[in-house]
């Protein structure tokens, strides 16, 4: 098949296409799944062969990682030392996961005669996003595997390139058929593996709109789904915080990857005694920060594709038309043959907003202040993609009975750092179902069987 008619890589920092990729087809997909019995079979009970996985697929990442982060740069537009830290990330969810069958206890004894043992659910379909595009697979891999379930990859179409080069880097390593990589953009395809019987499990990260869709299809064939979806996720400021911290976080957390992250800043409340000292002290830091492609030193990168960046810069016109103030200038169009860069674009909101039903996944930061914090609390109570919230404030323990009630899957106080391997992440409402990271995101692989001998 020639070039011409196979999907093209676009590279977000020249808006140039620098490559093609061949996508697996039906015959492909039915042979990946043919695979997955034995592979189920191989990893039952065996702890050694899943550690074995693992390291696999970390010395693998170990040896590419120098051209696995220029891949990343060039493939998704990361900046370059978001990349390298990428894949520092990416292996401590396999290094975990190997940590996690240490000392295991998969069978436990009840009472005598009775066992309760846990196993695999079984072949996991997974189905992940392009803006983690090394750590976004392994944090699926990684509980997959340590808890015995061979596992079906689908990397976005974004970020085909980066996974095939993981794959072959893990094979190199003697990883074996317990992962296969699933490359396609259709639909149908994926329709195919999801409905085979020997999925038992779906893990997917991506839009709200797309994970109900999966959730529906999964429930008509009782299968598992775990579930991180879309978050608008607020920043609270009040009035006794270190507001200089405060913008510092706030900054360093839009800026990575462009603000593309579901747990990345969107909208910021600020209380009303401190708001146009923190609106200043923002704007001014806003005003230093240089946009453009990422490999050229830059603080803040392109978006993915050049559709993504002209839906952000048509979002903040409605804004505008809808009565919100530009606080900055308004970013332009993206034309042919240039970088996907929208630069970081501020819209002063009030008590209501379209940001409010809009998940901006980019650099686009809606602010606002408010009054009354019992009213502010009650609002982030209601929120239905409560995926993560940050709250800053110079007497956090004052706030600790509110927080309590807050339904965010995690919460920053004083700090944006709420991810790692060791901890769980995910949301409630329309932000997901389940967890990834830590013991529990394996446990999301795992269920019981329930074994009983007549003494």
């Amino acid at each position: 098949m020639g070039t011409d008619r196979l999907p093209a890589v676009f590279a977000p920092n020249d808006g140039q296409v620098f490559a093609h990729w061949n996508p697996d087809n039906s015959a492909d997909a039915g042979r990946y799944l043919e695979r997955l019995a034995a592979g189920r079979r191989a990893l039952d009970g065996d702890i050694r062969l899943r550690k074995h996985i693992l390291d696999g697929c970390i010395n693998g990442l170990r040896t590419i990682r120098r051209e696995l982060a220029a891949l990343v740069v060039r493939e998704v537009g990361k900046k370059p030392w978001e990349a390298d830290e990428e894949i520092d990330y990416a292996i401590s969810f396999l290094d975990h996961g190997q940590g996690l069958l240490d000392s295991p206890a998969f069978e436990k004894t009840i009472e005598p005669g009775r066992t309760v043992t846990e196993v695999g659910v079984g072949g996991a379909f997974l189905i992940c996003p392009f803006n983690d595009p090394v750590a976004g697979l392994t944090r699926k891999i990684a509980p997959a595997i340590a808890a015995g379930c061979p596992a079906i990859v689908k990397p976005s179409s974004l970020a085909v390139l980066c996974a095939r080069e993981m794959f072959t880097a893990f094979r190199h390593a003697g990883v074996g058929d317990e992962i296969q990589l699933l490359t396609t953009g259709d639909p149908a395809l994926s329709r195919q593996v999801l409905n085979h019987d020997d999925i038992d499990i779906i893990s997917f990260t991506g839009s709200t709109s797309v994970g109900r869709e999966l959730a529906v299809a999964c429930a008509g064939g009782g299968k598992k789904t775990v579930m991180e979806l879309g978050g608008n996720c607020p920043f609270s400021v009040f009035d006794d915080a270190d507001l200089d911290l405060a913008v510092s976080d706030l900054m360093d957390r839009k800026l990575k990857a462009a603000g593309q992250a579901c747990s990345s800043v969107n909208r910021v409340f600020v209380e009303r005694g401190c708001y146009t000292q923190f609106r200043e002290k923002l704007l001014q830091r806003v005003g230093t920060v240089v946009a453009g492609p990422s490999d050229s030193g830059v603080d803040l990168g392109p978006v993915r594709t050049r559709e993504a960046a002209n839906a952000l810069v048509r979002l903040v016109s409605r804004a505008e038309e809808a009565g919100e103030r530009l606080l900055t200038p308004k970013p332009g169009l993206v034309g042919d043959n240039s970088p996907f860069v929208v630069p970081l674009t501020v819209v002063e909101s009030g008590s209501t907003s379209l940001f409010d039903h809009v998940e901006t996944f980019g650099p686009v930061l809606s602010i606002r202040s408010f009054s009354r914090r019992d009213e502010h609390f009650s609002r982030l109570s209601r929120e239905r993609h409560a995926l993560a919230a940050y709250f800053y404030s110079g007497t956090p323990r004052t706030l600790e009975p509110r927080l309590r009630e807050m339904r965010f899957g995690s919460i920053g106080i004083n700090s944006t750092a709420i991810q790692g391997a060791n901890v769980p992440t995910g949301g409630f409402r329309n932000a997901g179902l389940g967890r990834e990271g830590g013991s529990w995101g394996m446990r999301e692989f795992l269920t019981t069987v329930n074994r009983k001998f007549a003494v």
